[in-house]
């Protein structure tokens, strides 16, 4: 820290003195400051250390902005202007070593010096900037100076977050991110101390454990889809799913070239994720899987080729094949209603309205019927994705069988599946016992 301080201090001893000290001068007859000169062809250049303590340079054809620019060169600000600029970078740095920038500020100038040092991956990131803008960029606490920030702000914040509806599980995993970026901020000693440590636990928040759906929900759900004349062109998707308990973003990265139809498998070595990284426009970009282990083939259920031959001749029924390419990628399988690129969020976003909508349609039935409402639950993809796997549990897949088709990089994950299944049989035995009582009257 003191490293940078020094090289900022000293890049900018502009002023008189060093007007006085400095007798280069340009072919006008000006005299130049420290860092400033003119090359053989009038431009005028001025170097400079950065705050990192690299060597750099910026150029320009004009000294000051009252100059004229030369005709036919490039229009631009002038060299002047240009210093001006990066001497309020680096008081703006010097700012923030005294601990006044906000939390949006150091979320963006950790995150940057962890993807710059390979730390964290880009899509980590955008996943993380995508959740901060949503839940944490606009609360109150954040127009705090983070050396002012205390314990009480971060539990009224995530107080006041519960009140919002924001899920436990986010909750959870922004408060984390909230305490990396301040353990950070005081290892650079903007702050002396990490206020935010425990808050989350203290409150008593809790991740919701994601159950899967009954066999009832899961029949409903698609029942309620293939009915609907807004949601019917998504059925195949949703059963696809659900058959080969894939993850989102690999199902969005699909291409017809990773379906091997004589072989009945699917090639799982990518995934499309859509980016929301800094401030460039949203993009989407394909990425390794997951994990290590994430690479595999999954074999296909007759009712997930079923889906496969439904979903292209909709495509082309539609009129829905389009030419996107991504990297090296085109021909994806899965589409929107409009025939663009399919994200994770595309899919959330659906099964949210899918979910509303049959929950109002059944409380108005329920109500006209006379009787109590059989609602479904919160479903995300991860849900249909945990329903399948869980299906396959039921069937009496073998564990490690299962684990190789979910892509789970160690067993204790797929094993967490089979013991919510074994529970679930436990009941279901008990209860045939309390019917066979009742029938005898024993």
């Amino acid at each position: 820290m003191v490293y940078f301080i020094y090289h900022i201090k000293a890049l900018f001893r502009f002023g008189k003195e060093s007007i006085m000290s400095e007798k280069r001068k340009d072919n006008k007859g000006r005299i130049l400051r420290d860092g400033e000169s003119q090359r053989n062809d009038g431009r005028y250049m001025f170097r400079y250390t950065d705050i990192s303590g690299e060597r750099k340079a910026e150029y320009s054809w004009r000294l000051v902005e009252k100059d004229p620019h030369p005709k036919g060169k490039r229009k631009d600000i002038s060299l002047r202007e240009k210093e001006e600029k990066i001497r309020t970078e680096a008081e703006d740095f010097i700012s923030y070593t005294s601990g006044k920038m906000n939390l949006n500020d150091l979320f963006d100038l950790y995150y940057k010096s962890k993807i710059k040092l390979g730390h964290v991956k880009k899509r980590t990131y955008s996943n993380y900037k995508m959740l901060w803008d949503k839940h944490i960029s606009k609360r109150r606490q954040v127009n705090i100076p983070i050396n002012s920030l205390r314990k009480h702000h971060f539990i009224t914040m995530y107080q006041d977050m519960q009140d919002d509806y924001v899920g436990n599980g986010n909750i959870i995993l922004l408060g984390k991110v909230i305490c990396a970026v301040l353990n950070y901020a005081a290892s650079e000693d903007f702050i002396r101390k990490n206020y935010a440590k425990g808050c989350v636990k203290e409150l008593g928040i809790r991740s919701n454990a994601r159950e899967a759906l009954t066999l009832e929900e899961q029949g409903v759900f698609l029942k309620y889809v293939a009915s609907s004349s807004v949601y019917r062109e998504y059925y195949w998707l949703f059963v696809f799913m659900i058959e080969t308990a894939c993850r989102a973003s690999e199902i969005c990265g699909l291409t017809w070239n990773d379906i091997k139809l004589n072989t009945k498998m699917i090639k799982i070595d990518h995934q499309l994720l859509h980016s929301y990284y800094e401030k460039e426009e949203n993009h989407f970009f394909v990425d390794a899987p997951k994990t290590f282990k994430s690479n595999r083939y999954v074999p296909m259920s007759q009712r997930a080729i079923e889906s496969i031959v439904n979903q292209k001749e909709l495509m082309f029924r539609r009129g829905l094949i389009k030419n996107h390419t991504v990297g090296d990628y085109h021909d994806f399988v899965f589409l929107t209603s409009q025939g663009k690129l399919m994200s994770v969020n595309t899919i959330e976003r659906l099964l949210k309205r899918i979910v509303c909508g049959y929950n109002k349609k059944e409380k108005y039935d329920s109500e006209r019927e006379g009787r109590d409402p059989e609602l479904l639950p919160n479903i995300t993809p991860h849900i249909l994705r945990h329903t399948g796997c869980t299906r396959m549990a039921e069937s009496g897949m073998d564990q490690r069988t299962l684990q190789e088709i979910m892509g789970h990089s160690n067993l204790h994950l797929t094993m967490q599946v089979y013991n919510h299944v074994d529970i679930s049989r436990m009941r279901s035995e008990i209860e045939k016992v309390d019917h066979l009582y009742l029938q005898h009257s024993i």
